[in-house]
């Protein structure tokens, strides 16, 4: 009997104040575990706006920068369109040669004047662009004088003016300005993409911190924000690398009647095709160049420099030569090469733009075994180089706007390769 009448006194008041208890305690950690949740999501989402709001900062300046390296480029390539046409109307009188120059010089200014708003954000610019002003005014000047005494008649006095030297002095400090422009909006590309990376990884380790407060839902927000800062930065490295342009030197090279030695003996060709690669891929890789594509008996290559490319070329045709002397004439293979420089387009490993497909174009305009250059190349390399040159003259080719001024390059390889390693 006393046994059943304690249990109930035991029993009862202790489990009702229990559940209580647990009810009680359950409902205080459910609140604060609500409330955290809560905290997260709006601190994350106030840390997420602003790291986007950094980060699409940080996109526009890119692409702002960009967008100048652009305008530098279009500067330059219209100073150049006027000067290629000037002299090619002044040596031949044709007004065929003003379409180009009178296109330049009707656009040239509104260029540099954009160019000039879009550098008017960095004041290390504005000594850059004010020389820029001054020296297209007065090569504009120096253009139409001689332009317009030539126009008249006066052919001596245009040519006077020409042979004066004054047009390549000022031509040559635009191309120094252009390139210091070019220099400081590449530097500013480095400075910002990293802003953008560094406004990722502030994200990252915000959110951790908060993951940190908030357990698990915390450890979920951190990997889903991770994921998409890993993405959004991919992305943007993957922008970076599709709108890269560059200025480089561009060499097309191309085998000699291959496909008339395919058809005779197929297996030898292909036997000397692989011995000439392994002989003319160290050559390009000792100067720098990079392997661009490779189709059968033709090749690709990117070089920093013209000097670089012309040195690689003479080399090349140097070895051929010397390879050749100890073959059967039907056993030997010569190359055609074709050099440009200038603006292209880098996507993906692979490069695109005008200056790559004159380089192509130049190629076949070659004698076998020799090598064929554009005007750009021969001026980056005459002074450098003990070489000579034919001058083509202005040449129209398929697909290319306008006339491209080539030369045909006379060496001995033998000479120029020992020149080139000393």
């Amino acid at each position: 009997m006393a046994s059943d009448y304690t249990a109930p006194k035991i029993t009862t008041p202790m489990a009702s104040t229990v559940i209580r208890r647990i009810g009680y305690e359950a409902g205080q950690n459910l609140r604060l575990i609500t409330a955290g949740t809560v905290i997260f999501i709006v601190l994350l989402l106030l840390a997420s706006f602003w790291v986007s709001k950094k980060g699409q900062e940080a996109d526009e300046a890119v692409a702002h920068t960009v967008h100048n390296e652009r305008l530098i480029s279009v500067v330059q390539s219209q100073l150049q369109d006027a000067e290629i046409g000037q002299r090619g109307y002044l040596l031949t009188g044709d007004s065929f040669y003003l379409e180009p120059y009178d296109k330049a010089i009707s656009a040239i200014n509104a260029s540099v004047e954009a160019l000039g708003n879009g550098v008017a954000d960095n004041r290390r610019q504005d000594g850059n662009i004010a020389v820029l002003r001054s020296l297209t005014t007065q090569k504009l000047s120096e253009l139409r004088q001689t332009v317009e005494r030539r126009r008249s008649g006066d052919e001596a006095a245009a040519v006077s003016v020409l042979r004066g030297g004054q047009g390549k002095v000022l031509m040559d400090g635009v191309r120094d300005v252009l390139e210091r422009m070019r220099t400081e909006e590449e530097s500013l590309m480095t400075v910002r993409a990293n802003q953008a990376r560094r406004a990722g990884f502030v994200l990252e380790m915000m959110v951790i911190g908060l993951a940190l407060l908030t357990a698990l839902m915390g450890v979920i927000a951190v990997r889903a924000t991770l994921r998409r800062a890993r993405s959004a930065e991919a992305s943007r490295d993957e922008l970076l690398q599709h709108l890269d342009r560059k200025l480089l030197a561009i060499m097309a090279a191309d085998i000699v009647g291959y496909s008339r030695m395919m058809e005779g003996n197929e297996a030898r060709t292909l036997s000397r095709l692989k011995d000439v690669r392994d002989r003319i891929d160290p050559i390009i890789a000792s100067h720098g160049g990079s392997i661009v594509t490779t189709a059968g008996d033709s090749v690709l290559v990117a070089f920093a420099s013209a000097l670089s490319a012309i040195d690689c070329a003479v080399e090349i045709q140097g070895s051929m030569a010397t390879d050749n002397a100890e073959l059967p004439e039907d056993q030997h293979l010569m190359f055609r090469i074709g050099i440009n420089v200038g603006d292209v387009i880098v996507q993906d490993g692979d490069v695109f733009g005008d200056t790559v497909n004159v380089a192509a174009r130049l190629e076949p305009m070659a004698d076998p075994g020799g090598i064929c250059i554009s005007r750009a190349v021969r001026d980056h390399i005459r002074k450098q180089r003990h070489l000579s040159f034919d001058d083509l003259g202005f040449l129209t080719v398929k697909n290319i706007a306008h006339p491209v001024s080539a030369f045909r390059v006379r060496f001995e390889p033998a000479v120029q390769v020992v020149e080139a390693l000393s």
